[in-house]
């Protein structure tokens, strides 16, 4: 099982180091198309992006762990029936976002200082798709076909340079480069059902999807890691000069690949945990595998951009961006804190073990607390930051000790 973590988490790792590369040419080109203050916006709309996406997010979550549960018993008709209910719950979750971020779009334009409603409302007609695509890709994950669900990864960013260049190029600025995540989440949802043609040609079984017993740790869980690692950008966007937030968005795209590959190597860390758990089988070497090769990959990560913050922001951003250099290897030690417990917590909720629930929430209002106070410099904003990732790793370290976990 060990060497299958290391195979299958290579595989997943390598889909998202491809994903990586071509979302690193999609912001390049839109840093130097849109210019640092459309390009803050883009980073502003990304981050109502991934606070809105949590639904999904958290339905994806719960999925991998319950059909992981369900293939350890081979029972591939439940897993269809999962499917297809997922799929309708994710598409009335995407329209009723929509329309949420259609009636708040006066109210978020104002808070963010937005000159238009526009990219509010294109934000969450995108979100329609990318809440649907989560339910198939859950599928892929709790199954375990990890080559099905890396090559469909792997596509995504593509699509979204593709779509992204295309409607920037017919002038649709900064709409255009969000109207992207949309289409390019439509076409790598259609592509998500093609590998589960097996599963959905199987008789469906009645299934009682409770999910309650699952929800409440993982909605808290991928709710606080979302607005912890998202909300700065807002207070960027809210108290400085809209150029400012162009800069910082770019530092968040390079410190941010940290966080977002926790996430999907937390997903894996999940459906083996899970399976290994309904077999009755040691698993508790799997978290410390995977906290030795992301540990490593953090290091070399910090090391890169202490050596080179300057020359690789500006071959991937321009000049312009250059003066945000200095902070890069903080914000990306601060990314890299953050990760750490969330690997550690996701290993927490495999074995349904739920202590972190309060410690969480409450660092999550912390940092809330330490951002609306100190603001005044990019340094303060990121210094409170390490300080409150910092004390949640120690933290989760400490209940997991005391489980015989780490």
């Amino acid at each position: 099982m060990g060497d299958k973590l290391l195979k299958h988490g290579g595989m997943i790792t390598s889909a998202y180091v491809i994903s990586f590369l071509f979302a690193y040419f999609f912001h390049a080109y839109m840093a130097r198309a849109l210019g640092p203050e459309d390009y803050g916006i883009l980073g502003s709309m990304l981050s109502l992006f991934y606070i809105f996406s949590v639904p999904s997010v958290v339905i994806t979550t719960i999925l991998t762990q319950i059909i992981s549960e369900q293939k350890g018993k081979e029972d591939y008709g439940k897993i269809k029936s999962i499917l297809l209910i997922s799929t309708k719950k994710l598409a009335y979750i995407g329209l009723a976002i929509f329309l949420m971020l259609i009636f708040l779009s006066p109210l978020l334009k104002n808070i963010l200082n937005l000159s238009s409603e526009i990219p509010v409302i294109v934000l969450g007609f995108s979100l329609i798709f990318i809440s649907i695509l989560p339910s198939p890709r859950g599928v892929l994950q709790g199954i375990q076909d990890f080559t099905s669900l890396g090559l469909n990864i792997a596509i995504e960013t593509p699509a979204l340079l593709f779509f992204g260049a295309v409607f920037v190029y017919l002038g649709m600025g900064v709409n255009g480069a969000i109207l992207a995540y949309g289409m390019a989440s439509f076409v790598v949802m259609i592509l998500a059902f093609i590998p589960l043609k097996s599963i959905l040609e199987k008789k469906s079984d009645k299934v009682n999807l409770s999910v309650y017993k699952y929800a409440y740790p993982i909605f808290i869980l991928i709710l606080c890691i979302t607005i912890m690692s998202s909300i700065d950008i807002l207070f960027v966007r809210r108290y400085f000069p809209s150029e400012v937030s162009g800069y910082f968005t770019a530092m968040k795209m390079l410190a941010g690949a940290i966080y977002f590959l926790s996430i999907p190597l937390g997903g894996v860390l999940l459906s083996k945990v899970s399976e290994l758990k309904t077999l009755n089988m040691v698993h508790s070497f799997l978290l410390k595998k995977t906290l030795f090769y992301f540990g490593a990959f953090i290091a070399a990560v910090l090391s890169a951009y202490a050596l080179a913050p300057e020359m690789i922001i500006t071959i991937l951003f321009g000049k312009g961006y250059s003066s945000i250099s200095q902070y890069l290897v903080w914000y990306a030690f601060a990314m890299g804190l953050l990760s750490l417990a969330v690997i550690i917590m996701f290993y927490d909720v495999s074995v349904k073990k739920t202590s972190f629930k309060i410690p969480l929430i409450i660092f999550t209002l912390l940092e809330i607390i330490l951002l609306t106070i100190f603001h005044e410099t990019l340094g303060m904003i990121i210094a409170a930051q390490i300080a409150t990732f910092f004390g949640l790793l120690v933290t989760v370290i400490i209940i997991n000790r005391r489980l015989g976990s780490v």
